[in-house]
């Protein structure tokens, strides 16, 4: 039996809450390439060296739309109780890290220049990624059955009566 450190509930309010932070990060910065403008960088000077870098596109998409995409599951995965939103928030913040990660070491090393609201993000996907393993590991509140099974847990069978000489 898991012993239950956070109940799920609060899990998924602050998982919430920080979808909430990285949608408004993604949606900035997603604004502002749309305006042909460069990020205001409070700290480090980067943000636009980074942001007209190859590395600020996936396919042809922006990172920060991708952003608002991961973040925007990430708020469904807290919406979402039970297995449905555990899955989905696991899988939805294992992805997003390994993706800031990626960007984090093209920051650093390839582009050679830091963006604040990278930085942001990165912090916001890897709290997002220790929340959702929390909650998965724990499991849910008992309610909807064990991860491990697909049923509710159901009482133990009615001893048999003894048999008849």
């Amino acid at each position: 039996m898991t012993r239950r450190i956070v109940d799920e509930t609060v899990l998924r309010i602050a998982l919430g809450a920080v979808a909430a932070a990285g949608l408004a990060v993604s949606a900035y910065l997603t604004a502002v390439r749309a305006a042909g403008d460069a990020p205001s960088c409070v700290v480090g000077g980067g943000c636009k060296t980074v942001q007209e870098s190859e590395y600020s596109e996936l396919a042809g998409i922006p990172v920060a739309v991708l952003g608002l995409l991961a973040y925007g599951a990430l708020l469904v995965a807290a919406l979402l109780p039970g297995p449905p939103g555990r899955a989905l928030g696991l899988f939805t913040a294992l992805v997003g890290f390994g993706f800031s990660a990626w960007l984090t070491y093209a920051e650093l090393v390839l582009i050679e220049a830091i963006c604040a609201w990278c930085v942001t993000s990165a912090v916001l996907i890897t709290l997002a990624l220790v929340l959702t393993v929390v909650r998965a590991a724990q499991g849910g509140s008992g309610r909807e059955g064990s991860a491990r099974r697909s049923g509710p847990d159901l009482p133990p069978p009615e001893p048999s009566p003894p048999a008849r000489p």
